[in-house]
Protein backbone atom coordinates (compact mmCIF):
# COMPACT_ATOMS: atom_id res chain seq x y z
CA UNK A 1 0.00 0.00 0.00
CA UNK A 2 0.82 3.83 -0.65
CA UNK A 3 2.68 5.67 2.34
CA UNK A 4 -0.35 8.06 3.48
CA UNK A 5 -2.40 8.82 6.75
CA UNK A 6 -5.43 8.69 4.91
CA UNK A 7 -7.44 5.34 4.48
CA UNK A 8 -6.73 3.61 1.39
CA UNK A 9 -8.88 0.83 -0.93
CA UNK A 10 -8.18 -2.02 1.93
CA UNK A 11 -10.67 -0.08 4.27
CA UNK A 12 -13.42 -0.19 5.22
CA UNK A 13 -14.78 -3.49 3.54
CA UNK A 14 -11.92 -6.05 4.17
CA UNK A 15 -10.38 -7.35 1.67
CA UNK A 16 -10.58 -11.63 0.68
CA UNK A 17 -7.57 -13.70 1.34
CA UNK A 18 -6.42 -15.53 -1.69
CA UNK A 19 -6.23 -19.29 -1.42
CA UNK A 20 -2.44 -19.25 -3.20
CA UNK A 21 -1.73 -17.34 0.16
CA UNK A 22 -3.77 -19.46 3.11
CA UNK A 23 -3.84 -22.66 1.36
CA UNK A 24 0.33 -23.07 0.90
CA UNK A 25 0.34 -26.78 0.73
CA UNK A 26 -2.61 -27.19 -1.56
CA UNK A 27 -2.66 -28.58 -4.92
CA UNK A 28 -2.97 -25.18 -7.17
CA UNK A 29 -5.62 -27.09 -9.77
CA UNK A 30 -7.70 -27.48 -6.88
CA UNK A 31 -7.50 -24.01 -5.58
CA UNK A 32 -6.99 -22.20 -8.87
CA UNK A 33 -10.98 -21.03 -9.38
CA UNK A 34 -11.16 -19.74 -5.60
CA UNK A 35 -7.76 -17.91 -6.22
CA UNK A 36 -8.81 -16.74 -9.70
CA UNK A 37 -12.29 -15.47 -8.03
CA UNK A 38 -10.79 -14.11 -4.90
CA UNK A 39 -8.37 -11.92 -7.02
CA UNK A 40 -11.31 -10.51 -8.69
CA UNK A 41 -13.15 -10.41 -5.75
CA UNK A 42 -10.59 -8.15 -4.47
CA UNK A 43 -11.03 -5.51 -7.37
CA UNK A 44 -14.37 -4.86 -6.89
CA UNK A 45 -14.11 -4.37 -2.86
CA UNK A 46 -11.02 -2.06 -3.64
CA UNK A 47 -13.22 -0.02 -5.95
CA UNK A 48 -15.97 0.04 -3.38
CA UNK A 49 -13.57 1.40 -0.91
CA UNK A 50 -11.90 3.78 -3.12
CA UNK A 51 -15.75 4.99 -3.61
CA UNK A 52 -16.40 4.76 0.08
CA UNK A 53 -13.10 6.89 1.15
CA UNK A 54 -13.52 9.62 -1.27
CA UNK A 55 -17.07 10.12 -1.65
CA UNK A 56 -17.66 13.04 0.65
CA UNK A 57 -14.52 15.01 -0.63
CA UNK A 58 -15.28 15.43 -3.83
CA UNK A 59 -16.85 18.34 -4.78
CA UNK A 60 -16.30 20.71 -7.80
CA UNK A 61 -18.61 20.06 -11.12
CA UNK A 62 -15.33 18.47 -12.56
CA UNK A 63 -14.76 16.05 -9.92
CA UNK A 64 -18.56 15.42 -9.53
CA UNK A 65 -18.79 14.27 -12.68
CA UNK A 66 -15.85 11.98 -13.17
CA UNK A 67 -16.76 10.29 -9.61
CA UNK A 68 -20.07 9.36 -10.87
CA UNK A 69 -18.46 7.59 -14.07
CA UNK A 70 -16.14 5.66 -12.21
CA UNK A 71 -19.18 4.93 -9.75
CA UNK A 72 -21.23 3.30 -12.86
CA UNK A 73 -18.48 1.82 -14.01
CA UNK A 74 -17.47 0.15 -10.79
CA UNK A 75 -21.69 -0.81 -11.16
CA UNK A 76 -21.14 -2.54 -14.31
CA UNK A 77 -18.30 -4.22 -13.95
CA UNK A 78 -19.92 -5.80 -11.07
CA UNK A 79 -23.31 -6.48 -12.12
CA UNK A 80 -21.47 -8.51 -15.38
CA UNK A 81 -19.65 -9.96 -13.28
CA UNK A 82 -22.71 -11.42 -11.07
CA UNK A 83 -25.03 -11.94 -13.58
CA UNK A 84 -22.61 -14.22 -15.92
CA UNK A 85 -21.72 -15.80 -12.55
CA UNK A 86 -25.09 -17.28 -12.65
CA UNK A 87 -25.89 -17.77 -16.34
CA UNK A 88 -22.72 -20.18 -16.86
CA UNK A 89 -20.39 -20.53 -13.92
CA UNK A 90 -22.85 -21.60 -11.18
CA UNK A 91 -25.11 -23.45 -13.56
CA UNK A 92 -22.43 -25.58 -14.88
CA UNK A 93 -20.64 -26.62 -11.95
CA UNK A 94 -24.00 -27.93 -10.19
CA UNK A 95 -24.49 -29.85 -13.98
CA UNK A 96 -21.15 -31.06 -14.75
CA UNK A 97 -20.72 -32.55 -10.86
CA UNK A 98 -24.66 -33.31 -10.93
CA UNK A 99 -24.69 -31.68 -7.32
CA UNK A 100 -28.10 -29.36 -7.87
CA UNK A 101 -28.27 -26.94 -5.20
CA UNK A 102 -24.75 -27.09 -3.87
CA UNK A 103 -23.82 -23.04 -5.17
CA UNK A 104 -27.98 -22.02 -4.62
CA UNK A 105 -26.37 -20.45 -1.24
CA UNK A 106 -24.30 -18.11 -3.56
CA UNK A 107 -26.74 -17.33 -5.84
CA UNK A 108 -29.43 -16.29 -2.66
CA UNK A 109 -26.43 -14.02 -1.57
CA UNK A 110 -26.82 -12.03 -4.82
CA UNK A 111 -30.70 -11.37 -4.12
CA UNK A 112 -30.36 -9.87 -0.96
CA UNK A 113 -27.81 -6.63 -1.64
CA UNK A 114 -29.52 -6.55 -5.02
CA UNK A 115 -32.33 -4.19 -4.23
CA UNK A 116 -30.07 -1.26 -1.93
CA UNK A 117 -27.36 -1.47 -4.71
CA UNK A 118 -30.05 -0.79 -7.37
CA UNK A 119 -30.66 2.48 -4.97
CA UNK A 120 -27.04 3.20 -5.44
CA UNK A 121 -27.27 2.93 -9.23
CA UNK A 122 -30.52 5.15 -8.88
CA UNK A 123 -28.99 7.92 -6.91
CA UNK A 124 -25.97 7.53 -9.28
CA UNK A 125 -28.08 7.65 -12.65
CA UNK A 126 -29.95 10.73 -11.32
CA UNK A 127 -27.54 13.09 -10.01
CA UNK A 128 -25.30 12.57 -12.93
CA UNK A 129 -28.36 13.47 -15.55
CA UNK A 130 -28.61 16.58 -13.39
CA UNK A 131 -25.23 17.63 -13.47
CA UNK A 132 -25.27 21.22 -14.97
CA UNK A 133 -29.21 21.62 -14.52
CA UNK A 134 -30.84 24.20 -12.73
CA UNK A 135 -31.12 24.45 -8.58
CA UNK A 136 -34.64 22.42 -8.60
CA UNK A 137 -32.58 19.75 -8.91
CA UNK A 138 -31.09 17.10 -6.28
CA UNK A 139 -27.22 18.10 -6.03
CA UNK A 140 -24.80 15.41 -5.38
CA UNK A 141 -24.42 15.04 -1.81
CA UNK A 142 -21.13 12.65 -1.01
CA UNK A 143 -22.72 12.15 2.24
CA UNK A 144 -25.48 10.70 1.02
CA UNK A 145 -24.08 8.14 -1.65
CA UNK A 146 -21.79 6.97 1.36
CA UNK A 147 -25.09 5.80 3.43
CA UNK A 148 -26.41 4.52 0.03
CA UNK A 149 -23.22 2.26 -0.40
CA UNK A 150 -23.82 1.22 3.78
CA UNK A 151 -27.02 -0.44 2.94
CA UNK A 152 -24.92 -3.32 0.90
CA UNK A 153 -22.06 -3.36 1.46
CA UNK A 154 -21.75 -4.95 4.29
CA UNK A 155 -23.69 -7.93 2.57
CA UNK A 156 -21.88 -8.06 -1.04
CA UNK A 157 -18.28 -8.32 0.69
CA UNK A 158 -19.54 -10.91 3.05
CA UNK A 159 -21.21 -12.97 0.14
CA UNK A 160 -17.76 -11.93 -1.71
CA UNK A 161 -16.06 -13.93 1.02
CA UNK A 162 -18.37 -16.55 1.43
CA UNK A 163 -18.39 -17.63 -2.40
CA UNK A 164 -14.66 -18.59 -1.82
CA UNK A 165 -15.12 -20.22 1.28
CA UNK A 166 -18.05 -22.37 -1.17
CA UNK A 167 -15.85 -23.02 -3.96
CA UNK A 168 -12.99 -24.58 -1.54
CA UNK A 169 -15.40 -26.18 -0.16
CA UNK A 170 -16.95 -28.06 -3.49
CA UNK A 171 -13.18 -28.57 -4.29
CA UNK A 172 -12.68 -30.37 -1.66
CA UNK A 173 -15.82 -32.71 -0.88
CA UNK A 174 -16.80 -32.83 -4.99
CA UNK A 175 -13.81 -31.90 -7.57
CA UNK A 176 -10.52 -32.51 -5.67
CA UNK A 177 -8.71 -32.47 -9.26
CA UNK A 178 -10.18 -28.84 -9.59
CA UNK A 179 -11.39 -29.63 -13.36
CA UNK A 180 -15.07 -29.32 -13.38
CA UNK A 181 -14.55 -25.47 -11.32
CA UNK A 182 -12.05 -24.79 -13.56
CA UNK A 183 -13.44 -25.75 -16.72
CA UNK A 184 -16.46 -23.32 -15.83
CA UNK A 185 -14.95 -20.25 -14.23
CA UNK A 186 -12.65 -20.32 -17.90
CA UNK A 187 -16.01 -20.45 -19.72
CA UNK A 188 -17.45 -17.58 -17.59
CA UNK A 189 -13.83 -15.77 -18.06
CA UNK A 190 -14.46 -16.39 -21.57
CA UNK A 191 -17.11 -14.06 -21.76
CA UNK A 192 -16.79 -12.03 -18.89
CA UNK A 193 -13.48 -10.69 -21.06
CA UNK A 194 -15.20 -10.92 -24.29
CA UNK A 195 -18.21 -8.83 -23.47
CA UNK A 196 -16.37 -5.76 -21.19
CA UNK A 197 -14.90 -2.84 -22.58
CA UNK A 198 -11.70 -1.87 -23.39
CA UNK A 199 -12.02 1.58 -22.35
CA UNK A 200 -14.08 1.52 -19.55
CA UNK A 201 -14.40 -2.22 -17.80
CA UNK A 202 -10.49 -3.25 -18.37
CA UNK A 203 -8.80 0.09 -16.79
CA UNK A 204 -10.78 -0.39 -13.88
CA UNK A 205 -9.85 -3.55 -13.25
CA UNK A 206 -6.42 -3.43 -13.93
CA UNK A 207 -5.70 -0.24 -11.87
CA UNK A 208 -7.78 -1.90 -9.00
CA UNK A 209 -5.30 -4.41 -8.44
CA UNK A 210 -2.84 -4.38 -6.13
CA UNK A 211 0.23 -6.43 -7.06
CA UNK A 212 1.83 -5.68 -3.84
CA UNK A 213 -0.90 -7.50 -2.02
CA UNK A 214 -0.78 -10.93 0.52
CA UNK A 215 3.69 -10.54 -0.44
CA UNK A 216 2.51 -10.37 -3.88
CA UNK A 217 1.11 -13.96 -4.52
CA UNK A 218 -1.16 -12.74 -7.36
CA UNK A 219 1.23 -9.99 -8.17
CA UNK A 220 0.86 -11.50 -12.18
CA UNK A 221 -2.52 -11.64 -12.29
CA UNK A 222 -4.15 -12.73 -14.69
CA UNK A 223 -1.67 -14.55 -15.53
CA UNK A 224 -2.26 -15.25 -19.32
CA UNK A 225 -2.03 -11.59 -20.30
CA UNK A 226 0.19 -10.15 -22.28
CA UNK A 227 2.93 -7.94 -20.34
CA UNK A 228 2.30 -4.92 -22.84
CA UNK A 229 -1.30 -4.77 -21.74
CA UNK A 230 -1.18 -2.55 -18.93
CA UNK A 231 1.03 -0.05 -20.93
CA UNK A 232 -1.95 -0.19 -23.72
CA UNK A 233 -4.50 0.42 -21.35
CA UNK A 234 -2.62 3.66 -19.98
CA UNK A 235 -0.92 4.35 -23.26
CA UNK A 236 -4.36 4.26 -25.41
CA UNK A 237 -7.42 2.61 -23.87
CA UNK A 238 -7.53 4.61 -20.95
CA UNK A 239 -7.83 8.24 -22.86
CA UNK A 240 -11.18 7.76 -24.03
CA UNK A 241 -12.20 9.25 -20.89
CA UNK A 242 -9.50 10.50 -19.37
CA UNK A 243 -6.99 10.66 -16.41
CA UNK A 244 -10.35 13.03 -14.42
CA UNK A 245 -12.19 9.46 -14.14
CA UNK A 246 -8.90 7.07 -13.56
CA UNK A 247 -7.60 9.43 -10.80
CA UNK A 248 -10.23 7.65 -8.15
CA UNK A 249 -8.69 4.33 -8.95
CA UNK A 250 -6.47 2.55 -5.85
CA UNK A 251 -3.72 1.68 -8.29
CA UNK A 252 -2.09 2.56 -11.56
CA UNK A 253 -2.14 0.50 -14.19
CA UNK A 254 0.20 -1.72 -13.45
CA UNK A 255 -0.99 -2.73 -10.14
CA UNK A 256 0.60 -0.14 -8.31
CA UNK A 257 -0.88 1.06 -5.49
CA UNK A 258 -1.25 4.94 -4.56
CA UNK A 259 -2.57 7.40 -2.28
CA UNK A 260 -6.45 8.07 -2.91
CA UNK A 261 -6.15 11.83 -3.82
CA UNK A 262 -9.66 12.69 -2.27
CA UNK A 263 -9.43 10.38 0.75
CA UNK A 264 -9.48 12.72 4.04
CA UNK A 265 -6.73 11.68 6.75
Amino acid sequence: MAPTTAPWADTPFDLVPSPRFTEKNADPKTIFTANEMAVSHNIYIRGLNAIYNQAPQVTSPAEIKDFLTFCQIWLEVIHHHHSLEEEIMFLGIERDLGKEGIMQGNLEQHRAFEGAMEEFRRYVEKISTNQGKGEECERYDGVVLRGLVDKFGAVLVEHLHEEIRNLLQVAREYDVSGEVLKKNYLAFEKRLVAESSWTRHHPFIFGSRDATFENGVNGNWPADVPFFIPYVISGVLSRKLGNGVWRFLPSDFHGKPRSLPFAKP
